[in-house]
C-alpha cells in the first residue's frame, strides 16, 4: 500500500476560508496507518449508540504514541488535548451505526439540533473536533477530523465500511480534501455550500475515489451555489457517476435541515 507524503500549509482567502496547496515536506503518512485500525475486528469496544451526546478528549500522544505523534510536531503538539463531540444514535437497529466525520468553519463541533433526529434514523454517529473552524491551518483541520476515527475506535464499535466525511462552507472545502486523499478511509462525501476538486498530486487513488458517492449541497440564494454545480459537473466528467446535486430551494449560505440532510444520507447509505 502506498502512502502520500506532503506538506499543507495555509492560505488564508479574502473571504476568510482555508485553504491549501501541497509541497514535499512533512510526511502525513501515519493519518493512513490510523485507519488500518479500522479493519473489522479492529475496534476495541462494544457500547451500544443510545442517543448520548458527550465530548471525547485524548492528545496525540495518547492516540499514536510518543514516538509516531512527534512526526506531527510542526502540526500539532503531542501533548495537547484535542476535543470532539460526539452524538450516539438512540437506534433500535442490531446493525452497527455508520459515521459521520463532521468538519465545522466554527470552533465548536457541536451538532444542529435538527441532525439529531437524522443520526437516530440513519443509524449514523455524528463526530466532529472542537477548534477546527476555518481560522485554523487545513492540516491540522485534516488531522483533527481523520484522528477523530481512531478516537471514536477506542470506545465504540462502528461499521468500518461506511464512514463519510462532511462539513459546511470551508469544512466542506477540507472535506472535500480528505475523500479524494482518502478514498478507502471514507465511502462518501457531503459537501454542503463549499468543495474544492482534487489536485492529481494529491489524489493517486482516483480510481478508487470514482467508486465512492457524494453529494453536493447548495441553496438557491447560497453565494456558493454556482461553483458547488460547477464542481460537480467535474466531478461527473471524470466518472463519479454516483453524484448527487442538491440544490434547496430558498436556502441561503447555511447547513440543511433535517428533511435535507436525510435526502443527502440515504443517497449516501
Amino acid at each position: 500500500m502506498g502512502f502520500i507524503s506532503i506538506c499543507l500549509t495555509m492560505i488564508i482567502s479574502n473571504d476568510g476560508v482555508s485553504r491549501a496547496y501541497s509541497q514535499p515536506g512533512i510526511s502525513l503518512a501515519i493519518i493512513f496507518l490510523c485507519c488500518v485500525l479500522l479493519l473489522p475486528g479492529n475496534t476495541v469496544a462494544q457500547d451500544k449508540p443510545t442517543g448520548d451526546s458527550f465530548q471525547l478528549q485524548q492528545t496525540l500522544g495518547q492516540l499514536l504514541g510518543e514516538d509516531q505523534a512527534a512526526r506531527y510536531q510542526k502540526i500539532l503538539s503531542p501533548d495537547d488535548p484535542i476535543s470532539w463531540y460526539v452524538y450516539l444514535p438512540n437506534t433500535n437497529s442490531t446493525v452497527k451505526s455508520g459515521v459521520m466525520v463532521y468538519i465545522s468553519p466554527r470552533e465548536s463541533g457541536q451538532i444542529d439540533s435538527r441532525w439529531r433526529s437524522v443520526m437516530d434514523q440513519q443509524n449514523m454517529i455524528y463526530i466532529a473536533a472542537n477548534d477546527s473552524g476555518n481560522r485554523i491551518p487545513v492540516n491540522r483541520r485534516m488531522v483533527l477530523a481523520v484522528m477523530a476515527i481512531k478516537a471514536l475506535a477506542q470506545q465504540h464499535s462502528f461499521a468500518t465500511d461506511h464512514i463519510i466525511v462532511a462539513g459546511f462552507s470551508g469544512g466542506g472545502r477540507v472535506a472535500s480534501k480528505l475523500a479524494s486523499q482518502y478514498p478507502e478511509v471514507f465511502t462518501g462525501a457531503l459537501y454542503i455550500c463549499g468543495v474544492d476538486y482534487w489536485k492529481k498530486d494529491q489524489t493517486p487513488k482516483v480510481v478508487r475515489l470514482l467508486q465512492n458517492k457524494f453529494v453536493f449541497l447548495t441553496g438557491s440564494r447560497d453565494f456558493n451555489r454556482d461553483e458547488t454545480k460547477r464542481i460537480y459537473r467535474r466531478y461527473i466528467k471524470a466518472g463519479a457517476q454516483q453524484s448527487k446535486l442538491m440544490v434547496i430551494p430558498g436556502m441561503s449560505h447555511e447547513q440543511p435541515d433535517s428533511a435535507a440532510l436525510t435526502e443527502a444520507l440515504q443517497f449516501l447509505n
